[in-house]
């Protein structure tokens, strides 16, 4: 196909500013690299983390948001994988801070492509990468580490949900923690037996007695700050706490006691690193084990879909009600 010399991308007006669509020269594609025509985007809380901390004016001048996606490869630089992917359907991720998913097109390592088989569609094979492939790494820690019970906090969104779904599958016990009566009684419906609203006063000693009770020994926290002095006080003697996220923008830390005195271990997780340092072959086996959730159980809901002109629109969309479903970004849509 002929490829144009200018595309349409998502970029920040200012730091901290709205997002709008500017007009921008298209990639280059380098040695190792594909050039990706992009179908379909979500928006994910690791990109609003990603937004907010842009403030350099460099950066701001270049910056194209969004993590994952899927889209067609239309040019391939040097090397057997890219060539290998030209021509086919595959669910993507970014490595340029310039080249993002939120855009018509998007250059990336081959290495961050995965082909995706005619029964996952584009939208579905968009967010094949950060909340699945997230869900699937913390159970590989939680079975290396052997956690029989874990904590899931902001259990009502995408990744919370999948998380739930792997544990039934190989009888993990779950607290799910949730911030309000309307994400209770939708857990509660859907056959959760632990659930806590984080927004009631007793929560932390509710999260403290049942912790202890069933000995939730890992437990997972996407919110960071205040929230994660909460959980370590919660855990049992010796137990962890995962840090993924920092959804709360909350910049008062933990207090390190609980690290001291009872044992306890603080961790930080970030799922490039952890592709990178587990390998190509055991990320290939655990997107495998994706693609078999996503074709036959785990479909991942959509609540809106918008073009890429109402980026910003999309964003408040996907931040006023978060556990709706996935927003995307679709460059087709005008």
């Amino acid at each position: 196909m002929t490829i144009p010399e200018k595309m349409q991308a998502v970029q920040l007006e200012k730091p901290g500013g709205s997002l709008i669509v500017r007009t921008v020269d298209i990639p280059q594609v380098r040695d190792g690299e594909v050039l990706i025509k992009m179908a379909a985007s979500p928006v994910n809380p690791s990109d609003l983390q990603r937004i907010k901390s842009v403030s350099d004016e460099n950066e701001l001048r270049t910056y194209i948001p969004g993590i994952e996606g899927s889209g067609k490869v239309i040019a391939a630089g040097k090397g057997f994988l890219p060539h290998l992917w030209l021509g086919k359907r595959v669910a993507c991720s970014a490595v340029h801070p310039e080249s993002g998913t939120w855009a018509e097109y998007m250059v990336t390592s081959a290495s961050f492509c995965f082909p995706l088989p005619k029964s996952i569609s584009d939208e579905q094979g968009s967010m094949l990468l950060v909340n699945p492939m997230t869900a699937l790494a913390f159970f590989d820690i939680i079975s290396k580490e052997k956690h029989n019970a874990i904590i899931n906090s902001a259990a009502a969104g995408a990744l919370g949900r999948m998380i739930r779904y792997i544990a039934i599958k190989k009888k993990i016990l779950v607290i799910n923690v949730v911030r309000n009566e309307n994400q209770v009684k939708i857990l509660h419906d859907e056959g959760e037996k632990y659930i806590l609203n984080s927004s009631e006063n007793d929560f932390q000693n509710k999260l403290h007695q049942l912790s202890l009770q069933i000995n939730a020994t890992l437990a997972l926290d996407p919110v960071a700050g205040s929230y994660t002095g909460q959980l370590l006080n919660a855990i049992p003697y010796g137990g962890t706490v995962i840090v993924y996220g920092n959804l709360s923008a909350d910049t008062e830390g933990p207090s390190l006691r609980p690290l001291v005195l009872d044992n306890k271990k603080l961790h930080g997780f970030y799922l490039g690193n952890w592709m990178k340092d587990n390998g190509q072959i055991k990320t290939m086996r655990n997107l495998a084990g994706v693609r078999s959730l996503l074709k036959n159980e785990l479909k991942i809901t959509v609540n809106q879909r918008f073009p890429l002109n109402l980026a910003q629109f999309a964003l408040d969309t996907y931040l006023n009600n978060m556990t709706a479903g996935k927003v995307l970004l679709v460059p087709t849509l005008f």
